[in-house]
Protein backbone atom coordinates (compact mmCIF):
# COMPACT_ATOMS: atom_id res chain seq x y z
CA UNK A 1 0.00 0.00 0.00
CA UNK A 2 2.85 2.40 0.79
CA UNK A 3 4.40 1.85 -2.65
CA UNK A 4 1.03 2.35 -4.36
CA UNK A 5 0.46 5.62 -2.49
CA UNK A 6 3.99 6.80 -3.27
CA UNK A 7 3.59 6.08 -7.00
CA UNK A 8 0.19 7.81 -7.02
CA UNK A 9 1.63 10.89 -5.28
CA UNK A 10 4.54 11.04 -7.73
CA UNK A 11 2.15 10.93 -10.70
CA UNK A 12 -0.13 13.60 -9.27
CA UNK A 13 2.85 15.76 -8.30
CA UNK A 14 4.23 15.46 -11.83
CA UNK A 15 0.89 16.58 -13.26
CA UNK A 16 0.90 19.58 -10.93
CA UNK A 17 4.44 20.55 -11.95
CA UNK A 18 3.36 20.32 -15.63
CA UNK A 19 0.22 22.38 -15.04
CA UNK A 20 2.23 25.03 -13.21
CA UNK A 21 4.65 25.27 -16.11
CA UNK A 22 1.99 25.42 -18.82
CA UNK A 23 -0.93 26.96 -16.90
CA UNK A 24 -3.08 23.86 -17.43
CA UNK A 25 -6.17 23.21 -15.24
CA UNK A 26 -5.03 19.89 -13.72
CA UNK A 27 -4.94 21.26 -10.19
CA UNK A 28 -8.57 22.40 -10.05
CA UNK A 29 -9.76 19.14 -11.64
CA UNK A 30 -7.76 16.76 -9.43
CA UNK A 31 -7.52 18.73 -6.18
CA UNK A 32 -10.66 20.45 -4.94
CA UNK A 33 -12.81 21.01 -1.86
CA UNK A 34 -15.13 18.00 -1.87
CA UNK A 35 -17.03 18.80 1.34
CA UNK A 36 -17.66 22.37 2.38
CA UNK A 37 -16.81 23.53 5.88
CA UNK A 38 -19.13 23.24 8.84
CA UNK A 39 -18.59 25.02 12.13
CA UNK A 40 -18.82 22.60 15.07
CA UNK A 41 -19.28 23.42 18.74
CA UNK A 42 -16.41 21.75 20.60
CA UNK A 43 -16.33 23.29 24.09
CA UNK A 44 -14.43 26.01 25.92
CA UNK A 45 -16.08 28.79 23.88
CA UNK A 46 -14.38 27.48 20.77
CA UNK A 47 -15.54 26.32 17.36
CA UNK A 48 -13.81 23.78 15.14
CA UNK A 49 -14.15 24.46 11.41
CA UNK A 50 -13.93 21.17 9.48
CA UNK A 51 -13.90 20.53 5.72
CA UNK A 52 -12.31 18.08 3.31
CA UNK A 53 -10.50 17.96 -0.01
CA UNK A 54 -10.25 15.35 -2.73
CA UNK A 55 -6.55 14.71 -1.99
CA UNK A 56 -4.25 15.35 1.00
CA UNK A 57 -2.94 18.81 1.66
CA UNK A 58 -2.88 21.67 4.11
CA UNK A 59 -5.77 23.64 5.54
CA UNK A 60 -6.22 27.09 7.04
CA UNK A 61 -8.94 29.64 7.76
CA UNK A 62 -8.71 33.40 7.26
CA UNK A 63 -10.91 36.16 8.69
CA UNK A 64 -10.78 39.67 10.12
CA UNK A 65 -11.62 40.43 13.73
CA UNK A 66 -11.15 43.58 15.78
CA UNK A 67 -9.30 45.27 12.95
CA UNK A 68 -6.76 42.44 12.59
CA UNK A 69 -6.31 39.79 9.92
CA UNK A 70 -6.14 36.21 11.20
CA UNK A 71 -4.77 33.08 9.55
CA UNK A 72 -5.36 29.95 11.62
CA UNK A 73 -3.67 26.80 10.34
CA UNK A 74 -4.47 23.13 10.74
CA UNK A 75 -1.38 22.16 12.68
CA UNK A 76 -0.32 19.69 15.33
CA UNK A 77 2.46 20.53 17.76
CA UNK A 78 3.91 23.12 15.41
CA UNK A 79 3.78 20.96 12.27
CA UNK A 80 1.26 21.92 9.58
CA UNK A 81 -0.74 18.81 8.73
CA UNK A 82 -0.36 17.89 5.06
CA UNK A 83 -0.97 14.13 4.80
CA UNK A 84 -4.74 14.16 5.35
CA UNK A 85 -7.68 15.19 3.17
CA UNK A 86 -9.76 16.21 6.21
CA UNK A 87 -8.86 19.58 7.73
CA UNK A 88 -9.88 21.12 11.05
CA UNK A 89 -9.11 24.48 12.62
CA UNK A 90 -10.11 25.63 16.11
CA UNK A 91 -11.22 29.27 16.45
CA UNK A 92 -12.66 31.33 19.35
CA UNK A 93 -16.42 31.68 19.10
CA UNK A 94 -16.33 35.42 19.55
CA UNK A 95 -14.13 35.68 16.44
CA UNK A 96 -16.66 33.93 14.17
CA UNK A 97 -20.08 34.88 15.55
CA UNK A 98 -21.57 37.47 13.21
CA UNK A 99 -18.42 37.41 11.09
CA UNK A 100 -17.23 36.13 7.71
CA UNK A 101 -14.58 33.45 7.19
CA UNK A 102 -12.85 31.78 4.26
CA UNK A 103 -11.16 28.37 4.25
CA UNK A 104 -8.28 27.26 2.06
CA UNK A 105 -6.30 24.13 1.25
CA UNK A 106 -3.12 23.50 -0.73
CA UNK A 107 -2.25 20.18 -2.29
CA UNK A 108 0.96 18.57 -1.00
CA UNK A 109 2.19 15.74 -3.21
CA UNK A 110 5.40 14.78 -1.48
CA UNK A 111 7.02 16.02 1.69
CA UNK A 112 10.55 15.12 2.68
CA UNK A 113 12.94 16.47 5.30
CA UNK A 114 13.94 19.59 3.35
CA UNK A 115 11.72 19.68 0.28
CA UNK A 116 8.05 19.38 -0.65
CA UNK A 117 6.12 19.40 -3.94
CA UNK A 118 2.98 21.52 -3.60
CA UNK A 119 0.17 22.56 -5.92
CA UNK A 120 -2.08 25.56 -6.12
CA UNK A 121 -4.29 26.64 -3.25
CA UNK A 122 -8.07 26.20 -3.49
CA UNK A 123 -10.29 28.53 -1.49
CA UNK A 124 -13.95 28.79 -0.58
CA UNK A 125 -16.07 31.82 -1.13
CA UNK A 126 -16.40 34.00 1.99
CA UNK A 127 -18.96 32.46 4.35
CA UNK A 128 -21.20 34.68 6.49
CA UNK A 129 -21.53 32.95 9.86
CA UNK A 130 -24.45 33.49 12.24
CA UNK A 131 -24.01 32.53 15.86
CA UNK A 132 -26.19 33.66 18.73
CA UNK A 133 -27.27 37.27 18.14
CA UNK A 134 -29.58 37.92 21.08
CA UNK A 135 -32.77 36.60 19.46
CA UNK A 136 -35.76 36.05 21.75
CA UNK A 137 -36.57 32.60 20.33
CA UNK A 138 -33.98 29.95 19.48
CA UNK A 139 -34.68 27.21 16.94
CA UNK A 140 -32.63 24.02 17.30
CA UNK A 141 -32.91 21.37 14.59
CA UNK A 142 -32.36 17.77 15.77
CA UNK A 143 -31.29 15.16 13.23
CA UNK A 144 -30.45 11.74 14.61
CA UNK A 145 -30.13 8.31 13.00
CA UNK A 146 -29.76 9.52 9.41
CA UNK A 147 -28.05 6.23 8.53
CA UNK A 148 -26.91 7.36 5.05
CA UNK A 149 -30.33 8.70 4.08
CA UNK A 150 -29.90 12.49 4.00
CA UNK A 151 -32.46 13.06 1.23
CA UNK A 152 -35.32 11.81 3.41
CA UNK A 153 -34.01 13.95 6.28
CA UNK A 154 -33.91 16.99 3.99
CA UNK A 155 -37.54 16.43 2.93
CA UNK A 156 -38.58 16.20 6.58
CA UNK A 157 -36.74 19.42 7.42
CA UNK A 158 -38.58 21.29 4.65
CA UNK A 159 -41.85 20.66 6.50
CA UNK A 160 -40.63 22.55 9.56
CA UNK A 161 -41.73 26.16 9.25
CA UNK A 162 -38.73 27.77 10.94
CA UNK A 163 -35.10 28.18 9.97
CA UNK A 164 -32.65 26.61 12.39
CA UNK A 165 -30.25 28.70 14.46
CA UNK A 166 -28.33 25.62 15.59
CA UNK A 167 -28.19 22.04 14.30
CA UNK A 168 -27.68 19.01 16.51
CA UNK A 169 -26.68 15.79 14.75
CA UNK A 170 -27.52 13.41 17.57
CA UNK A 171 -25.67 10.27 16.49
CA UNK A 172 -25.73 7.52 13.86
CA UNK A 173 -25.39 9.77 10.85
CA UNK A 174 -23.68 6.76 9.27
CA UNK A 175 -23.92 3.05 10.01
CA UNK A 176 -20.21 2.43 10.52
CA UNK A 177 -16.94 4.36 10.66
CA UNK A 178 -14.39 2.17 8.90
CA UNK A 179 -12.49 4.78 6.90
CA UNK A 180 -12.15 8.50 6.17
CA UNK A 181 -14.77 8.36 3.42
CA UNK A 182 -17.43 7.49 6.03
CA UNK A 183 -16.47 10.52 8.10
CA UNK A 184 -16.67 12.59 4.94
CA UNK A 185 -20.29 11.50 4.67
CA UNK A 186 -20.89 12.99 8.13
CA UNK A 187 -19.27 16.20 6.92
CA UNK A 188 -21.45 16.25 3.82
CA UNK A 189 -24.61 16.01 5.93
CA UNK A 190 -23.45 18.72 8.32
CA UNK A 191 -22.72 21.05 5.40
CA UNK A 192 -25.96 20.17 3.61
CA UNK A 193 -28.05 21.33 6.56
CA UNK A 194 -25.88 24.16 7.92
CA UNK A 195 -24.21 25.53 4.75
CA UNK A 196 -21.35 26.45 7.07
CA UNK A 197 -23.36 29.46 8.25
CA UNK A 198 -24.75 28.23 11.61
CA UNK A 199 -23.14 26.11 14.34
CA UNK A 200 -23.45 22.34 14.50
CA UNK A 201 -23.25 20.05 17.53
CA UNK A 202 -22.29 16.47 16.71
CA UNK A 203 -22.74 13.63 19.19
CA UNK A 204 -21.27 10.22 18.46
CA UNK A 205 -23.76 7.39 18.02
CA UNK A 206 -23.08 3.74 18.68
CA UNK A 207 -22.80 2.98 14.95
CA UNK A 208 -20.12 5.65 14.55
CA UNK A 209 -18.03 3.75 17.06
CA UNK A 210 -17.94 0.75 14.75
CA UNK A 211 -14.77 0.68 12.69
CA UNK A 212 -11.18 1.68 13.22
CA UNK A 213 -11.73 5.25 12.01
CA UNK A 214 -14.06 5.92 14.94
CA UNK A 215 -11.21 6.97 17.20
CA UNK A 216 -9.46 8.98 14.47
CA UNK A 217 -12.66 10.90 13.80
CA UNK A 218 -12.78 12.04 17.43
CA UNK A 219 -9.33 13.64 17.11
CA UNK A 220 -10.49 15.74 14.14
CA UNK A 221 -12.94 17.70 16.32
CA UNK A 222 -10.20 18.92 18.68
CA UNK A 223 -12.68 19.14 21.56
CA UNK A 224 -11.87 20.76 24.88
CA UNK A 225 -11.85 17.37 26.64
CA UNK A 226 -10.17 15.25 23.98
CA UNK A 227 -13.26 13.00 23.82
CA UNK A 228 -16.64 13.45 22.18
CA UNK A 229 -18.09 15.11 25.27
CA UNK A 230 -18.05 18.77 26.28
CA UNK A 231 -20.25 21.67 27.33
CA UNK A 232 -21.14 24.66 25.18
CA UNK A 233 -23.52 27.59 25.31
CA UNK A 234 -25.82 29.14 22.77
CA UNK A 235 -27.04 32.37 24.34
CA UNK A 236 -29.07 31.48 27.45
CA UNK A 237 -28.91 27.74 26.75
CA UNK A 238 -26.20 25.46 28.09
CA UNK A 239 -25.79 22.14 26.29
CA UNK A 240 -24.18 19.17 28.01
CA UNK A 241 -23.00 17.08 25.05
CA UNK A 242 -22.27 13.47 25.94
CA UNK A 243 -20.83 10.39 24.26
CA UNK A 244 -22.98 7.44 25.29
CA UNK A 245 -20.68 4.78 23.80
CA UNK A 246 -22.06 1.52 22.49
CA UNK A 247 -25.37 -0.24 23.09
CA UNK A 248 -23.73 -3.54 24.09
CA UNK A 249 -21.11 -4.54 26.62
CA UNK A 250 -17.42 -4.54 25.71
CA UNK A 251 -17.44 -8.33 25.82
CA UNK A 252 -20.04 -8.68 23.07
CA UNK A 253 -18.75 -10.81 20.19
CA UNK A 254 -19.57 -8.00 17.72
CA UNK A 255 -16.53 -6.02 18.87
CA UNK A 256 -13.95 -8.83 18.64
CA UNK A 257 -12.47 -7.80 21.98
CA UNK A 258 -11.22 -4.52 20.49
CA UNK A 259 -13.19 -1.94 22.51
CA UNK A 260 -12.90 -0.56 26.02
CA UNK A 261 -15.85 1.77 26.44
CA UNK A 262 -15.96 0.82 30.13
CA UNK A 263 -12.79 2.84 30.75
CA UNK A 264 -13.76 5.62 28.32
CA UNK A 265 -17.21 6.13 29.88
CA UNK A 266 -15.65 6.01 33.36
CA UNK A 267 -13.36 8.93 32.38
CA UNK A 268 -16.32 10.79 30.91
CA UNK A 269 -18.32 10.21 34.09
CA UNK A 270 -15.51 11.60 36.25
CA UNK A 271 -15.44 14.66 33.99
CA UNK A 272 -19.20 15.05 34.46
CA UNK A 273 -18.74 14.90 38.23
CA UNK A 274 -16.15 17.68 38.01
CA UNK A 275 -18.69 20.07 36.48
CA UNK A 276 -20.63 22.59 38.54
CA UNK A 277 -24.10 24.00 38.10
CA UNK A 278 -24.15 26.79 35.51
CA UNK A 279 -26.03 29.49 37.41
CA UNK A 280 -26.02 31.83 34.42
CA UNK A 281 -27.83 29.46 32.04
CA UNK A 282 -31.58 29.92 31.75
CA UNK A 283 -32.00 26.48 30.18
CA UNK A 284 -29.80 23.41 30.58
CA UNK A 285 -30.23 20.70 27.95
CA UNK A 286 -28.43 17.38 27.91
CA UNK A 287 -27.92 15.47 24.67
CA UNK A 288 -26.56 12.03 23.83
CA UNK A 289 -27.40 9.34 21.33
CA UNK A 290 -28.46 6.52 23.68
CA UNK A 291 -31.21 7.37 26.21
CA UNK A 292 -30.32 4.74 28.84
CA UNK A 293 -28.95 7.13 31.46
CA UNK A 294 -29.24 5.19 34.71
CA UNK A 295 -26.68 2.58 33.66
CA UNK A 296 -23.93 3.69 31.31
CA UNK A 297 -21.36 0.93 31.76
CA UNK A 298 -22.21 0.80 35.47
CA UNK A 299 -22.40 4.58 35.90
CA UNK A 300 -25.62 6.35 36.89
CA UNK A 301 -25.74 9.47 34.75
CA UNK A 302 -29.25 10.41 35.88
CA UNK A 303 -28.04 11.34 39.35
CA UNK A 304 -25.24 13.52 37.98
CA UNK A 305 -27.59 15.21 35.50
CA UNK A 306 -30.04 16.00 38.29
CA UNK A 307 -27.23 17.59 40.29
CA UNK A 308 -26.24 19.67 37.25
CA UNK A 309 -29.79 21.00 36.97
CA UNK A 310 -30.63 19.54 33.55
CA UNK A 311 -34.07 20.76 32.42
CA UNK A 312 -34.47 18.41 29.46
CA UNK A 313 -32.50 15.51 28.02
CA UNK A 314 -32.80 14.70 24.29
CA UNK A 315 -31.65 11.40 22.79
CA UNK A 316 -31.98 9.41 19.58
CA UNK A 317 -31.20 5.74 18.98
CA UNK A 318 -34.79 4.47 19.24
CA UNK A 319 -35.82 5.77 15.77
CA UNK A 320 -39.07 7.27 17.01
CA UNK A 321 -40.64 10.28 18.72
CA UNK A 322 -41.42 10.11 22.43
CA UNK A 323 -41.79 13.28 24.49
CA UNK A 324 -42.04 11.50 27.86
CA UNK A 325 -39.67 8.57 27.51
CA UNK A 326 -39.01 6.78 30.82
CA UNK A 327 -41.36 9.21 32.55
CA UNK A 328 -40.84 9.68 36.30
CA UNK A 329 -37.48 7.87 36.28
CA UNK A 330 -35.64 11.18 36.72
CA UNK A 331 -36.46 14.70 37.88
CA UNK A 332 -36.09 15.99 34.32
CA UNK A 333 -38.01 14.93 31.17
CA UNK A 334 -36.28 12.69 28.62
CA UNK A 335 -37.24 13.01 24.95
CA UNK A 336 -36.54 10.87 21.87
CA UNK A 337 -35.99 13.04 18.80
CA UNK A 338 -37.02 10.82 15.86
CA UNK A 339 -34.71 9.78 13.05
CA UNK A 340 -35.16 7.02 10.48
CA UNK A 341 -38.44 5.50 11.60
CA UNK A 342 -39.66 1.91 11.46
CA UNK A 343 -42.26 2.83 8.82
CA UNK A 344 -39.44 3.83 6.44
CA UNK A 345 -40.03 7.51 7.03
CA UNK A 346 -37.59 10.00 8.49
CA UNK A 347 -38.61 12.26 11.39
CA UNK A 348 -36.90 15.62 11.94
CA UNK A 349 -37.51 17.65 15.08
CA UNK A 350 -37.36 21.38 15.78
CA UNK A 351 -36.89 22.44 19.39
CA UNK A 352 -38.08 26.03 19.85
CA UNK A 353 -36.77 27.66 23.02
CA UNK A 354 -38.54 30.75 24.25
CA UNK A 355 -39.47 32.47 27.50
CA UNK A 356 -40.03 29.82 30.20
CA UNK A 357 -40.90 27.04 27.74
CA UNK A 358 -39.55 24.70 25.10
CA UNK A 359 -41.96 23.91 22.28
CA UNK A 360 -41.12 20.84 20.18
CA UNK A 361 -42.57 19.87 16.80
CA UNK A 362 -41.70 16.91 14.59
CA UNK A 363 -42.45 16.16 10.92
CA UNK A 364 -41.59 13.27 8.66
CA UNK A 365 -40.48 13.33 5.04
CA UNK A 366 -44.06 12.76 3.82
CA UNK A 367 -45.21 16.01 5.44
CA UNK A 368 -47.02 14.36 8.35
CA UNK A 369 -46.73 15.97 11.76
CA UNK A 370 -45.51 13.22 14.06
CA UNK A 371 -46.10 15.13 17.27
CA UNK A 372 -45.70 18.36 19.21
CA UNK A 373 -45.18 19.03 22.90
CA UNK A 374 -44.49 21.92 25.26
CA UNK A 375 -42.15 21.70 28.24
CA UNK A 376 -42.83 24.49 30.74
CA UNK A 377 -40.27 25.65 33.30
CA UNK A 378 -40.52 27.97 36.28
CA UNK A 379 -38.81 31.30 35.69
Amino acid sequence: MYIINMVFNVIVSALIVIQSAFALPFNTVIFCIDNGASVFETGDNMYTVIWSTSLPGTGYVTYNYGGEEYTVKDESNGVIRSTDSIHSVRIPKEHLDGNTYTYHSQYVGTRRAYVAVKGRTVSSKPVAFRGYSGQDEIHVLFLSDIHENPSAAAKAVKNLNKDADLIIMNGDAVSFMTAAYKFKQVLSYAYRFSDGSIPVIYTRGNHENRGEYGSEAVEIFKTSTGGMYFTCNYGPVQFLCLDSGEDKSDSDFSYSGLVDYTSYIARETEWMRSLTLDEDAKYRIGIAHIPRLSDRYGNNWSEILEYLGIDLFIAGHKHRINFEYSKDQASFPLMLDGGKNGDDRYIATMVNIRDSEIYVESYDNEGTMRGDYTYTFSS
